[in-house]
């Protein structure tokens, strides 16, 4: 995902589009008023682009004329020139009344309001990367996946005619469920990128992909290889990034790609491969197959083996990809809500036709001693107060917010924050992009589904609810090390 980074604020962003230069030249940004995103519009060695999003927090701009902009793994520097702020959401046109009426007939706007892009489309052309606008895709590389079994071959012994015997070595079973932990800053001891591409590359018949982004040349080149090798790939992705330079790869490729076209959000970040195999799987979790994601960003991911939990994954892909349903026109089948994997009993839910807020705040109702928390967007108001009555009633509650947008009226930050829980701004200078609670040590919530309203209402979600005091630990593992570079506002402002 794009961002501006301006006054040590980073700025999300959906996408960056290059105004076309007879635009650039006569472009009123009132123009653009009403179509439901939000826009910011900056300069670039010569060159004019706009920076969209629905919800952005352009308060941070105020005062500032320089920016920075960081875009497909690069960054650069960037001169800011004006920005246009839609109401976007029922609360905000609440906030932006003067009086009653006014809030009121604003927060309806922010209710009914759509996201056009289409307007766009003809003002301007997506940006994939900054010094790599239109290098064509890079053939498969070979050498990305391992295969399950390796052939040595030895040399012939020299005292003796008979030729050298291939020696087999197989690999050991993998378990059901292992857990992936991005490391900003330090060697990882296991690449999720490249556990993901070998996960890929294991597949024997299929790989259905649901990725909000994909712009990673190890998982690019996986499912390239994987196309190539004659194995069924499909993707299903977000509109917002169709045009990223890893997504045209993948469709010169001949691999078909669906996107969502709709304001909401696909925002699944799941695999399923082999489905209706005794060896189907699915990886899923908050890791967005990016870069950024992967090598800068703090995230998670999880692959389990399962038979029935690939089902559940890959019925909801088929919603998708066949029948173009996303969010809440998508309908509500898991054909195994709850599965063993194990010692694991695992809750399958998807959003936004689940009522998935439900769920999480359901099952942090039953905690008895402890809420730990990794959040990159915590607003919805229902999980929170859910946090702060068990708060209240004695239950341990550590957290660590993203810092951007913490400070705003829509964050549970603040509450939690007043109420004297333990909770805190992440220290990572990109983004804490965790979606997960672990209630009592012994029951991990994670997935792709921020806990806001957008998330429960609009998008296409997916989230998993794990029994499993072992899983657990290691997610309270990374907790613990999220926590120890997290910032304690009252300390830092003392």
């Amino acid at each position: 995902m794009p961002n501006l980074k301006v006054q040590q604020q980073l700025i999300p962003l959906s996408q960056i589009r290059e105004l076309k230069p007879e635009v650039a030249k006569t472009l009123n940004m009132q123009q653009l008023a009403a179509n439901g995103l939000d826009e910011v519009r900056f300069e670039v060695q010569g060159k004019q682009y706009l920076g969209l999003g629905e919800s952005l927090e352009l308060s941070h701009l105020k005062g500032s004329s320089q920016l920075q902009v960081e875009l497909g793994g690069e960054t650069v520097s960037a001169r800011l020139l004006d920005s246009q702020d839609d109401i976007n959401s029922w609360s905000e046109g609440w906030a932006k009344g003067k009086s009653l009426g006014q809030s009121l007939s604003l927060a309806w706007q922010g209710f009914s309001v759509q996201a056009d892009w289409s307007q766009l489309e003809s003002l301007s052309q997506p940006v994939l990367r900054w010094a790599d606008r239109v290098k064509p895709p890079a053939k498969p590389e070979q050498s990305v996946i391992r295969s399950q079994t390796q052939t040595q071959t030895l040399p012939a012994d020299t005292t003796t005619s008979a030729p050298a015997q291939p020696i087999q070595t197989t690999k050991p079973a993998k378990p059901a469920i292992e857990v992936f932990f991005t490391t900003p800053g330090q060697t990882p001891e296991r690449d999720p990128a490249v556990a993901l591409a070998e996960l890929i590359g294991s597949a024997k018949q299929s790989v259905s992909i649901a990725a909000f982004e994909l712009d990673n040349p190890t998982i690019r080149d996986a499912l390239l290889k994987a196309h190539a090798d004659g194995r069924s790939v499909r993707v299903v992705t977000d509109s917002d990034y169709v045009h990223e330079h890893d997504i045209v790869a993948l469709k010169q490729a001949g691999i078909e790609v669906v996107e969502d076209k709709r304001s909401g959000l696909m925002h699944n970040k799941f695999v399923v491969i082999d489905q209706g195999t005794a060896d189907a799987a699915v990886w899923t979790g908050s890791m967005n197959m990016t870069d950024n994601c992967v090598y800068r960003n703090n995230n998670n991911a999880v692959l389990i083996r399962s038979p029935e939990l690939a089902e559940n994954y890959f019925t909801e892909f088929q919603e998708m990809f066949v029948d173009k349903s996303f969010g809440r026109t998508s309908p509500l089948v898991v054909p195994h809500p709850r599965v063993t994997v194990g010692k694991s009993v695992i809750d399958t839910h998807f959003a936004a036709e689940g009522r998935v807020a439900g769920k999480v705040a359901e099952a942090l109702n039953k905690a008895n001693s402890s809420i730990h928390f990794m959040a990159f967007s915590f607003t919805h108001d229902g999980i929170g107060d859910v946090v702060a009555q068990k708060f209240k009633n004695n239950v341990a509650v550590r957290g660590v917010f993203e810092k951007t947008g913490s400070g705003t009226q829509y964050s549970e930050y603040g509450g939690l924050k007043a109420l004297g829980a333990d909770v805190r701004t992440d220290g990572n200078a990109k983004i804490l992009h965790h979606k997960v609670f672990v209630i009592d040590g012994k029951t991990v919530i994670t997935g792709s589904f921020n806990f806001s309203e957008s998330a429960d209402e609009k998008n296409d979600e997916n989230l998993l609810i794990i029994e499993d005091p072992e899983i657990a630990k290691q997610y309270l593992a990374e907790f613990e090390r999220v926590y120890q570079t997290s910032v304690n506002k009252a300390e830092s402002e003392s």
